[in-house]
């Protein structure tokens, strides 16, 4: 899903490409059909919360947030990817255009959460990524599942594509402050600084562990 939205756009002919995107979007009435995807994620989202939470006596999620990837991040990562700019192609190539977060609170809980949320019948599963088995080389870490999901609009039914997020709060604490702290990545030492924040990722992931752990030996007293 990713926050870290790219406002590093300079120049008429890039604010002009922009500009396109984000008429096309209002035109095709983007924002309201990727909101109604959003909402139906979400509502299964906390059904299975509380399930788990009646299931387990205990909190399951934290947060469950949503949100559509603004025209400047759609125009950035087009560009990263060497694509053209706009939004037909956004909509073929990128898969986080529309997407929701999950933040639970222990690790096994990221993966039931997910084996659920891939059994529900109006979803489809395109892919997944687990990037808490196989971190990114920055060390983030968080479990995606890519999936289609379909929405009634104007009396026509469609599919919405929209990348679902399921990580524990420690590792979305580590994601919010690497963004925060790796914003302006040509700053001095950012690579030294790098180095350390793939050192506390893996400091999260060992936490994450015990945490369950302990949590597994509290329920059995």
């Amino acid at each position: 899903m990713g926050n870290k939205e790219d406002k590093n756009i300079i120049g008429e002919k890039e604010a002009a490409e922009i500009r396109k995107i984000y008429k096309d979007m209002q035109k095709d009435q983007f924002y309201l059909q990727g909101q109604y995807a959003i909402g139906i994620v979400e509502a299964k989202a906390k059904i299975i919360d509380e399930q788990l939470s009646m299931k387990y006596q205990r909190e399951v999620m934290k947060s469950i947030t949503g949100r559509i990837k603004k025209p400047e991040s759609i125009y950035a990562k087009l560009v990263r990817k060497g694509l053209d700019t706009d939004l037909q192609t956004a909509r073929k190539k990128l898969n986080d255009l529309i997407g929701v977060r999950i933040v639970c609170l222990f690790l096994d809980d990221v993966y039931e959460v997910a084996q659920i949320l891939k059994k529900q019948q109006d979803i489809k599963v395109i892919k997944e990524k687990d990037y808490i088995e196989k971190p990114k080389k920055n060390g983030y870490m968080s479990l995606h599942l890519i999936v289609d999901i379909p929405i009634y609009f104007n009396e026509e039914s469609e599919t919405k594509r929209v990348e679902i997020q399921i990580r524990t709060v420690a590792m979305d604490f580590w994601s919010v402050l690497e963004y925060q702290l790796m914003y302006k990545k040509n700053v001095s030492g950012a690579e030294k600084a790098a180095k350390e924040l793939r050192d506390y990722s893996e400091e999260v992931a060992a936490l994450d562990e015990k945490m369950q752990k302990l949590r597994n030996t509290i329920e059995k007293i």
